[in-house]
């Protein structure tokens, strides 16, 4: 989250950027005090489930932030979340793992190196000032999930493999 932080930073200056850090885990008041005097990063505290899809809705680009080797051992739950909420996503990830492969193959967004300033605000920029971008992305990551991970194509999955393992 501490990305975060930085990127708020350097967007301080744009009064249409606004970053939104939701949860309230063990840094939340090392975040806090990182973030003081920036009116751009807003902390919000754990949302109920109920409260999701509108969570996911508010925001126009999300983020998947994982620190340098933890991409290589897990997938936040939230990128599928975010792709089948219409919503590009801008990863700072390990190369070559799930969550960037995952970005690559949907076209929903843009994965960078982990903890990398830079590479994650030049990745997030063009996004800020492309709503069509946003949505081509989003729309690219929606019918990702819907072909991927929906109930019908997890079935037809299944599916397919019994009749192969039959076959044999």
């Amino acid at each position: 989250v501490e990305l975060l932080v930085g990127a708020a930073r350097r967007f301080a200056d744009r009064d249409d950027v606004v970053f939104v850090v939701n949860g309230s885990g063990s840094g939340r008041a090392a975040v806090a005090e990182a973030a003081e005097g920036l009116d751009n990063l807003v902390l919000v505290g754990l949302q109920p489930k109920e409260r999701l899809p509108e969570v996911l809705a508010a925001a126009d680009v999300h983020t998947v932030l994982l620190r340098r080797g933890l991409a290589r051992s897990s997938v936040p739950s939230k990128m599928y979340s975010i792709l089948a909420a219409g919503r590009p996503c801008v990863a700072s990830v390990d190369p070559d793992t799930e969550v960037e492969r995952t970005l690559r193959t949907a076209g929903a967004g843009v994965a960078v190196g982990p903890e990398d300033l830079d590479a994650f605000c030049a990745a997030l920029e063009p996004l800020l000032d492309d709503p069509a971008e946003r949505e081509r992305l989003g729309a690219a990551g929606r019918r990702f999930v819907e072909g991927w991970a929906s109930p019908d194509a997890v079935a037809a999955s299944y599916e397919s493999l019994i009749e192969e393992l039959i076959g044999r």
